[in-house]
């Protein structure tokens, strides 16, 4: 009887010790987030991943979300739509991730908006890039994004630097055009003005032609999205000092800022508080994660940084497992939050559409660096 009684003990005590192990287990199996990133090809923005990494870890060291750490898994698309499909499907079915965080790719919401609203995931992008990533129901990047930022140039040209002859000269991407109409007209229906030129086949190469025309027409604001040396060297060498250059995002560089010409006028609107000012509200926790980590300071980061904060605070609302459909529905369903980094609340919501963040804030070139301008952040429309 003894020897029975120590076999059952011991058997007993196994079966506790498996229970213990598979609860621990449990505990232990991360919360897979998906991303899309361009590492390689044209458009590059390795620091994106890493500071989404960098939040995450974060909060694994602060003992993660219920117990659960957790994991980042990012696919390079390097700017192919081919790959970008890919790595989605290979996130959706063989990681089985929660949701998409932080994504930075020039083509793969264009791809992939039909999957994600299939397969009911959530994509939080860091850097929405195309026009599909703000028309489609289950994307909602935290960046203004290329088009509400030109309605924000453009009202910042004719509304803050008081121009009546504002200018554009874009180069339209394939399936960009209608963004841009709708930027520009957006702007015309809040200011009851129009172009003075709308040249949207502004090719990179020789601005020459396009310099004399902006002349001959009396611009006295120049919108473009080309390559910023060649506009601006030509632009002083044809002693244009009297028109204001006003670029998007992409120009907002420190190595830009040193070839803009003497006398040359050059304003960027920036999607967050301008990143070369570090004491500007929001830019504190941003610089925190980043330089922790030494990851490169960029404006997208920035975006990396506020996308996984946004995903963490509405993570830990989540009452119950965390799953693909408890994450989406917590995002359908969340209140907006103050990010103090950007324009406006950030809201995901159950909408058809979502381009949350609206305003831009205006930088300006003196001796070859940015300064802020004055005016905080202009939100057309006050919206």
């Amino acid at each position: 009887m003894k020897r029975s009684f120590t076999g059952v003990a011991m058997i007993t005590a196994l079966v506790l010790v498996a229970t213990a192990c598979s609860g621990d287990d449990e505990a232990d199996d991360p919360i897979r987030v998906g991303s899309i990133n361009g590492i390689t090809g044209l458009f590059r923005t390795p620091e994106v991943p890493q500071a989404v990494r960098a939040v995450f870890d974060e909060v694994n060291r602060a003992g993660g979300i219920n117990g659960r750490r957790l994991e980042l898994v990012s696919e390079d698309d390097a700017m192919d739509p081919r790959r970008a499909s890919e790595a989605a499907l290979k996130l959706l079915e063989t990681q089985d991730v929660v949701a998409l965080v932080g994504s930075s790719s020039a083509v793969e919401c264009g791809v992939n908006h039909v999957t994600y609203s299939e397969t009911g995931v959530v994509s939080i992008p860091a850097v929405g890039v195309d026009l599909a990533c703000f028309t489609s129901p289950n994307i909602a990047p935290v960046n203004p994004g290329p088009f509400r930022l030109l309605t924000a140039m453009l009202y910042y040209a004719s509304e803050t630097l008081r121009h009546d002859k504002v200018c554009l000269y874009y180069t339209v991407l394939p399936d960009s055009g209608g963004g841009v109409d709708t930027a520009v007209k957006e702007w015309g229906d809040l200011t009851g003005k129009r172009l003075t030129v709308k040249h949207t086949s502004a090719r990179e190469g020789d601005p020459t032609p396009h310099l004399l025309a902006a002349k001959a027409a009396g611009c006295q604001a120049i919108l473009h999205n080309a390559t910023a040396g060649p506009w601006l060297s030509q632009a002083q060498a044809q002693g244009m000092i009297d028109i204001d250059f006003v670029m998007g995002a992409h120009t907002y560089t420190e190595a830009n800022a040193e070839v803009v010409p003497e006398g040359v006028k050059v304003y960027a609107g920036t999607e967050w508080q301008p990143y070369t000012d570090h004491t500007l509200p929001g830019n504190d926790r941003w610089a925190k994660v980043v330089d922790g980590k030494t990851i490169k300071r960029t404006a997208f980061s920035q975006g990396a940084v506020m996308a996984a904060d946004l995903f963490v605070r509405v993570l830990k609302g989540i009452k119950g497992e965390i799953t693909r459909e408890s994450v989406t529905q917590a995002f359908k369903t969340m209140e907006p939050i103050h990010y103090p980094m950007a324009a406006n609340p950030w809201v995901f919501g159950p909408d058809e559409e979502h381009s949350p963040i609206r305003g831009s804030r205006f930088v300006t070139v003196e001796n070859h660096r940015w300064k802020v301008a004055p005016q905080g952040f202009v939100v057309p429309g006050g919206r």
